[in-house]
């Protein structure tokens, strides 16, 4: 069994790298001015009327040790990996870790050496470890902290994966919570999230919310069809999609929206210090605890009733209280005013 030590030695590095490494990939997009594309747009999820009874999460998987032979497989050594790696080992009996971004093994050699080793199932965390092991591995596959899971084709009978979201009616809860006045929020996808998108309107609309949301294909699109919308929404919902943000884009939303009173709600904790009113987070132990049940199943011979994705049952609310007291006292002025 190889052990985690390596692992608890997490230090924090700048905003900038955050940043980066969340939207790595991505074009800068420069100050010019924007052209609007010619592009379809998908009209907004009419608002629903609010339920008496309020969203609940689903019942946690109970985190029992598991007992069979599991590899975890990790894209890179990022805290977003291993951490959840950490949770893991806790909830497994017989395990090793295998690190992608480690030369010394190229992935072929490294599932090969999985296969020897009688491995039951293998664990990937992050998308180049859920793409090797679809490509290498001989056993089933259960796959986490993926978003463009669609895009990448990555589901198959031997494939499951786990949300990289927390639920999103759980996220809409904190953020009214947080301002009963929430009235129209918007959102700005890539291609590939129909059911996010499904997931998001019913989610607003059982909170008495209208969902606004526009599918894009470039950051410059992004930030057109964002600065569009800002004037008929109060609140945007950002999510993880690199394909349609850049870090260079990231600021100027995050910075139009503060100019133009619009709460973000963020996906990443690291974007409340760029101006985002909330962050809606996974937390580890339930990442872990979610794998470990769809593992279970998988084993069991289970795999037919599994979906392709199973949903996560837990959040973690971190908010921005400089924002947040920013926004009442310009409320307070405004209601003075009248």
């Amino acid at each position: 069994m190889k052990q985690l030590g390596q692992m608890q030695g997490m230090h924090f590095r700048s905003l900038a790298i955050v940043v980066a490494l969340f939207l790595s990939g991505c074009a800068i997009v420069g100050q010019d001015t924007v052209i609007p594309p010619q592009v379809e747009t998908i009209e907004s999820v009419p608002t629903r009327p609010p339920e008496p009874v309020r969203p609940q999460a689903p019942e946690t998987p109970e985190p029992t040790v598991f007992s069979s032979r599991v590899a975890i497989v990790l894209s890179g050594m990022s805290p977003a990996y291993e951490n959840v790696a950490t949770a893991l080992g806790e909830l497994l009996e017989d395990y090793s870790i295998h690190d992608l971004s480690d030369k010394s093994l190229t992935p072929r050699e490294i599932f090969g050496g999985i296969e020897l080793n009688d491995t039951e199932i293998v664990v990937a965390i992050g998308l180049r470890a859920a793409t090797v092991a679809k490509a290498y591995s001989k056993v089933p596959v259960v796959f986490c902290q993926v978003f463009n899971v669609a895009d990448n084709n990555l589901t198959s009978a031997q494939v499951k994966g786990v949300a990289a979201l927390p639920p999103l009616a759980l996220q809409v809860e904190a953020w009214k919570d947080l301002n009963p006045e929430l009235r129209h929020v918007g959102a700005i996808l890539g291609t590939g999230h129909d059911a996010l998108i499904q997931e998001a309107g019913e989610a607003a609309g059982l909170a008495g919310l209208t969902l606004h949301h526009r599918i894009a294909r470039s950051d410059r699109e992004t930030l057109y069809m964002f600065n569009r919308l800002t004037p008929v929404i109060d609140g945007f919902w950002l999510f993880p999609d690199n394909r349609v943000l850049s870090p260079a884009v990231l600021r100027q939303m995050l910075s139009y929206a503060a100019r133009h009173r619009v709460q973000v709600a963020a996906f990443n904790p690291a974007l409340l210090d760029l101006g985002a009113t909330l962050s809606a987070t996974s937390v580890d132990s339930d990442i872990a605890a979610t794998v470990v049940s769809v593992a279970r199943r998988v084993v069991d011979g289970d795999s037919n009733s599994i979906p392709d994705m199973t949903p996560l049952n837990e959040i973690d609310v971190q908010t921005n209280r400089v924002i947040i007291k920013k926004s009442e006292l310009a409320a307070a002025i405004d209601e003075g005013a009248r």
